[in-house]
């Protein structure tokens, strides 16, 4: 959104490995992707956050540490099929990225 209101078009799309990415993301020009990581603990603590401040159980599997690290494993088999590059924002605010 952040790059939108600059006049660039970007479209945000979530890797899960429970459903298989549009077949159009490996058409792109790898130069126009960006993959987007971080480290798992990190978002472990922004998933149980975000559970608590939507007052929702924190009994799924949501912010597991087996779920994320198998979320981020697929994402990044993503990207290295995509041959993006990849940008680890554990430590960034959104206007950093």
């Amino acid at each position: 959104m952040y790059l939108a209101h600059k006049g660039i078009k970007v479209a945000n799309m979530v890797l899960d490995f429970e459903f298989e990415p549009p077949s159009g993301i490996f058409s792109l020009p790898p130069e126009k992707v960006v993959g987007l990581t971080m480290d798992p603990d990190k978002l472990i603590e922004i998933r149980s956050e975000r559970l608590k401040a939507l007052g929702l159980p924190d009994d799924g599997v949501y912010n597991k540490e087996e779920r994320v690290i198998k979320e981020l494993k697929y994402a990044d088999s993503i990207y290295k099929k995509i041959g993006c590059p990849i940008i680890n924002v554990t430590n960034m605010a959104i206007e950093d990225i």
